[in-house]
């Protein structure tokens, strides 16, 4: 029986690996250096999104979330490719976001630039105290390998307020938004002050509060084989805190990959929007019900009752985000919906698993301390009452 069980799940894995091939084929390999951390940052959407496959690699050495030096030691050491042709087989797009220069080996800034220009990865650099040319005493990229790819060139130690102008919606990733003039992060943005290289498209410039000076916000330009992007704003907490409550700001981060990567970007905004919100909605729901799981398994409940619907829930949200990746949208919202409903029921078999679970730990206390009291009190009334432990003796006086 066991053989056959296992000879069943090896079959369906070997029928299944094609498919995951296929999907994985789709997907861009993003590697993403910098302050990818969990919180309000572009990471969390970034890591649930289908078309994106994100690892992570920690090199800010001065940022909110206070990771240590040797925090970013060691997910260097883990994280970082060994090889170049690691690199290149790999991912699609190398992200630096307010990475710090000085966390890099000198034969990684070397590859970034071979690997955009020899063999057409894509690179996109965010703005911060640790990119471009730094600010508060952090180093210049401009002066490595990395700062010959980037579309502009930096000026060491400037940051600056400024108003943020769209000055290109025709350009394939800028018109896969939704840009409006009053969006309220384009009010005020600070921002790394660089230049624009002759060749490079600018999208977007800031006028700098305090001097007027028009800063390239975004930028872009075609590098050998690959293409870069510049964003000289923070899209982090550290400087981006109204740019993270744009309701885009999936669709920003999810675009400008397949943009960088020089991969189709979908068309019907509003369609794909709704998917996006909808696939990553589940994502974490499923967190959460799986969190119940081992708050429930805790207690001694059987949560096979859950499981058998998360794997129907499973099925179904796979489904979902094949048709997504093959940009069948429609089909992609039908299933994501009817998944959701499933998940709407483990939701609530959860409830009763859980309740059940707690009903048990109740009735236990309950019996625990309803016995405590009946033989406490038993003993102070045999003891205080009857006084049954006592017994009468002759009465004395002083004298």
């Amino acid at each position: 029986m066991r053989g056959t069980r296992i000879s069943a799940i090896l079959a369906a894995f070997l029928l299944a690996t094609p498919l995951i091939a296929a999907q994985e084929g789709l997907r861009v390999g993003v590697l993403y250096t910098g302050d990818p951390y969990p919180g309000q940052t572009p990471y969390v959407h970034m890591k649930v999104e289908a078309f994106l496959r994100v690892t992570p690699v920690q090199a800010s050495r001065n940022h909110y979330a206070g990771i240590s030096s040797d925090d970013i030691l060691r997910a260097i050491r883990i994280y970082m490719p060994r090889r170049y042709q690691d690199l290149v087989d790999t991912y699609d797009v190398l992200i630096i976001s307010d990475a710090n220069v000085m966390s890099f080996e000198s034969k990684h800034l070397k590859w970034f630039k071979q690997s955009v220009e020899e063999d057409g990865m894509g690179l996109a650099m965010f703005g911060g105290y640790e990119s471009y040319g730094g600010a508060a005493g952090e180093p210049d990229w401009g002066a490595t390998p990395v700062g010959d790819v980037l579309p502009v060139t930096t000026d060491p130690g400037q940051y600056e307020d400024g108003k943020v102008t769209i000055l290109d919606e025709e350009n394939r990733f800028m018109s896969s938004l939704p840009w409006r003039p009053d969006l309220t992060f384009l009010q005020n943005y600070a921002s790394n002050i660089v230049q624009l290289k002759p060749s490079a498209e600018l999208l977007a410039s800031s006028r700098i509060h305090s001097t007027g000076y028009e800063n390239p916000f975004y930028s872009t330009w075609v590098f050998g084989e690959g293409r870069t992007f510049a964003m000289t704003g923070d899209w982090t907490p550290g400087g981006g805190w109204n740019f993270l409550r744009w309701e885009y700001l999936p669709d920003f981060a999810t675009n400008l990959m397949l943009y960088c990567a020089d991969r189709p970007i979908p068309r019907d905004l509003e369609l794909v929007h709704t998917v996006r919100t909808l696939l990553e909605r589940l994502a974490y729901e499923r967190m959460i019900v799986d969190s119940l799981i081992d708050f429930v398994e805790r207690f001694g409940a059987n949560p096979d009752r859950i499981l058998a619907i998360l794997n129907e829930f499973d099925e179904a949200k796979g489904e979902a985000s094949r048709f997504y990746l093959q940009q069948e949208f429609e089909s992609a919202l039908d299933t994501a919906e009817g998944a959701l409903d499933i998940l709407d029921r483990a939701d609530k078999v959860s409830e009763q698993v859980k309740n059940e679970a707690l009903f048990w730990v109740y009735l236990s206390e309950w019996l625990t301390v309803t016995a405590t009291l009946l033989v406490s009190g038993f003993l102070i009334w045999s003891l205080m009452i009857r006084r049954r432990l006592y017994r009468q003796v002759r009465s004395t006086r002083f004298r």
